[in-house]
């Protein structure tokens, strides 16, 4: 990501602070709509993050495509938005999508739902990684919107809390090219920023205690100097031990890494 972009993010969550107190989800469904429309047009988009446009002309736009379908504090806000400068029009897409996960992530923390979101969104990244049919169901590009999230809300009814929902249907149709599960992993990362957590995905042959998990998340939290979410994965083919991989590094420490180092030693 580019400084410039970078700068201008930083910028974009500020601006939003100040909203998030009468923030709702059908105002972070309209930034994650606008988004995606924008997504979808090359014009657009080159209006929108061009930095030699003038401000006015980017708003006769925005209010020219949304200024009948949107909300007067979204519109503003995406007003505000465009007016900062952006590396590229994916850049601005990108953070379309990210200031309205942020948006969904702070309601679900003044709810007090924050941690149960996190645990729901990969709950359900890992039911799409395990299950063949359903990855196909909802990345096949030739199946409708509206297909692909009545099959979302039959798996969630009455399972998932409402933001853990929006996430995920927003997932679904707004994966693009992406895959589902790698959008929602993003998406868990996004909210645990919220919480200021990092995410460690712990890979292990046959589930663990509740007790072995808090020693690990002590243990980590201890390490990296601050608190963590830990993302269980059951992987038998690593026979025993666990994997731990958070911040971008893996602590590998299964058995079948082992083995596979002592035979290639004794090579």
């Amino acid at each position: 990501m580019a400084s410039s972009t970078r700068q201008s993010l930083a910028q974009a969550k500020e601006a939003l602070e100040p909203l998030l107190a009468k923030a709702d989800l059908k105002f972070a469904e309209e930034i994650f709509a606008i988004g995606a429309a924008v997504a979808s047009s090359s014009q657009l988009r080159s209006i929108l993050s061009d930095p030699s446009a003038e401000v006015n002309a980017k708003s006769g736009a925005l209010n020219a495509v949304f200024g009948k379908s949107v909300s007067k504090a979204a519109l503003e806000f995406t007003n505000s938005l465009v007016a900062l400068r952006w590396s590229t029009g994916q850049d601005l897409v990108a953070a379309f999508e990210q200031l309205a996960v942020f948006t969904v992530a702070s309601i679900a923390s003044a709810n007090k739902k924050l941690a149960a979101v996190e645990s729901e969104l990969f709950a359900f990244q890992q039911a799409v990684d395990s299950d063949q049919d359903l990855q196909f169901a909802l990345g096949d590009r030739l199946a409708s919107e509206d297909a692909k999230l009545a099959l979302v809300d039959a798996l969630t009814k009455g399972k998932t809390t409402d933001e853990s929902v929006t996430l995920i249907r927003r997932a679904v149709i707004g994966a693009r090219r992406r895959r589902v599960s790698v959008v929602l992993e993003q998406f868990g990362k996004q909210v645990s920023a919220v919480a200021s957590r990092l995410v460690a995905t712990v890979t292990v042959a046959a589930p663990i205690t509740a007790a072995q998990l808090d020693r690990l998340e002590g243990v980590l939290a201890k390490s990296y100097g601050q608190s963590l979410k830990l993302n269980v994965e059951i992987d038998p083919t690593i026979l025993g031990g666990l994997k731990v991989q958070v911040a971008g590094e893996i602590l590998d420490g299964s058995l079948s890494s082992r083995l596979t180092a002592a035979k290639l030693q004794l090579a």
